[in-house]
């Protein structure tokens, strides 16, 4: 009877609990995305919105993309390449520390990831760039492929744009997005499996000397 009575409370307290006039849910409900566990793309921006508003020291955003992920669903099968993408996902949420926000960019099919690091000084989210690449390289993540064969696969590599969100700026989510993708793009335009720094950052300490450089003409595969 105690268990029931428990159970008709949360359901109570649930109905009663302000909800979002276009969708219905519970205000503060957040979704994740089934194959990986981490935020989908709308919960993701919400949350980190929230945070840029609570906390206006400097944060680093991180856009990740797998390379050459095609060629994996193409050789391996589509389920091979579902199981790729739930081993990346652990392994940045492994990388990052508990406060930090991660989510699926791009939805269904999407190898892109997106990482918000708090109160991160640039030197630091670039630290934590290098470890996500670094780990993703050195992974050997088991697979059974589209013909029922056992496979490791290996050699991974990701490309990653990174910006940070400085005091002084407004803290516009989708400009801090779009900065982070063009220095992605960058990334992938200049031979992919590296760390492109977004150009507001060039002349700030970052550590030994990395990828920066003006943006050019052309466009990238990805």
């Amino acid at each position: 009877m105690q268990a029931t009575s428990t159970a008709l409370a949360a359901e109570a307290t649930t109905r009663t609990r302000p909800r979002c006039s276009a969708g219905g849910q519970p205000l503060g409900y957040t979704t994740t995305d089934h194959l990986t566990g981490l935020l989908d793309r709308w919960s993701w921006d919400k949350r980190a919105v929230r945070e840029l508003r609570r906390d206006r020291r400097p944060s680093i955003l991180l856009l990740l993309d797998l390379d050459r992920f095609k060629t994996v669903n193409d050789t391996f099968g589509h389920l091979a390449g579902d199981e790729i993408l739930q081993a990346v996902a652990g392994i940045i949420k492994d990388a990052v520390r508990a406060s930090d926000i991660v989510g699926r960019y791009g939805g269904h099919g999407g190898d892109e990831f997106l990482v918000l690091l708090p109160a991160t000084v640039p030197a630091h989210g670039l630290r934590v760039a290098r470890r996500i690449r670094s780990r993703i390289r050195q992974a050997h993540i088991d697979v059974l492929s589209a013909d029922g064969r056992s496979e490791t696969i290996t050699r991974l590599s990701v490309s990653i744009g990174l910006t940070v969100r400085s005091p002084a700026d407004e803290g516009d989510l989708r400009q801090l997005v779009r900065r982070a993708d063009a220095a992605l793009l960058l990334a992938k335009h200049d031979g992919r499996d590296r760390i492109q720094i977004d150009n507001q950052l060039i002349g700030l300490d970052m550590g030994p000397p990395l990828h920066r450089r003006a943006p050019g003409s052309g466009t990238s595969r990805r």
